[in-house]
């Protein structure tokens, strides 16, 4: 009987999914900015995001399925968007991002005017990791600069 029990272990071992660290968690976050936002790819979430998550927002707090619709938005709006990630650091369960984004805004979208001005913006953003999803986000971005970058020239 003891030889069936650790049999049985060692399987159960053996199928479990490992645990991330905090260099797969730091790849992970990278995908959130190369992959969904500089790409465009909402499709393998499943793969990135934990049940559950949240982005926490100054007002208030975003599900996935509203964190991903205001993704989706500024793509509409700057077609076009590039993304670099300049910098991670990660430590523990948590992982910071900083990120840099441009591209042209063609489509009035996500609050852009979409007169077809170029921007540019950096920002940084803290994920939390369960499981090697992320489960919790936190941003913080230049959008003044951004929106100054925008605006059309004053009339003479």
């Amino acid at each position: 009987m003891p030889l069936r029990i650790a049999w049985l272990a060692a399987l159960t071992l053996m199928s479990a999914p490992a645990l991330a660290g905090p260099a797969e968690n730091s790849e992970t976050g990278k995908r959130v900015f190369l992959e969904k936002m500089g790409q465009g790819r909402f499709d393998r979430l499943d793969e990135i995001y934990g049940p559950g998550f949240v982005a926490h927002g100054v007002d208030r707090s975003y599900t996935l399925d509203e964190d991903n619709a205001s993704g989706k938005e500024w793509r509409r709006a700057v077609p076009d968007l590039k993304v670099e990630v300049l910098r991670t650091v990660a430590e523990g369960d948590f992982v910071a991002v900083y990120w840099h984004a441009s591209g042209t805004n063609s489509v009035a979208a996500a609050g852009l005017p979409g007169l077809g001005g170029k921007a540019a913006m950096d920002g940084m953003t803290f994920f939390r990791f369960e499981n090697g999803r992320i489960v919790e986000e936190w941003s913080v971005m230049d959008i003044a600069t951004m929106m100054r970058q925008l605006a059309p020239p004053p009339k003479p």
